[in-house]
């Protein structure tokens, strides 16, 4: 898994290696590994880049994460720089939080509200 102890306090105190008891079954052993954990993100990027590779477009394109593109868990950048890549994708989730009469956010705001984009 990709993730990095710079993340967050949490995330910093994973062990790099762990076996997953709850995944262990059926005569198989399953690890759960961090192999980027101890990198920063400058790291990663210029690791990318020492292997000839590309980061993800999404990345070029501003976002700082990589998951659904309109994440619960997700920035308010991040949620932002979504709404202007996919904007016809970001009014279908607007509208289908007011036609639905709750919003997707933990916060309890809606997305033109956490984002400031009009719908």
């Amino acid at each position: 898994m990709g993730f990095r102890a710079e993340e967050s306090p949490a995330r910093a105190k994973l062990q790099t290696l762990v076996k997953s008891e709850r995944n262990s079954r059926a005569g198989r052993t399953w690890y759960d590994w961090l192999p980027i954990h101890h990198l920063t993100t400058q790291e990663v990027f210029a690791e990318i880049k020492t292997a000839g590779q590309q980061p993800h477009w999404a990345y070029r394109a501003g976002m700082t994460r990589l998951s659904c593109v309109f994440c619960i868990m997700a920035s308010t950048q991040d949620l932002r720089t979504a709404a202007q890549l996919k904007p016809d994708l970001y009014r279908r989730y607007a509208e289908l939080e007011q036609r639905l009469g709750f919003t997707l956010s933990m916060s309890r705001k809606t997305l033109p509200e956490i984002t400031g984009v009009a719908v």
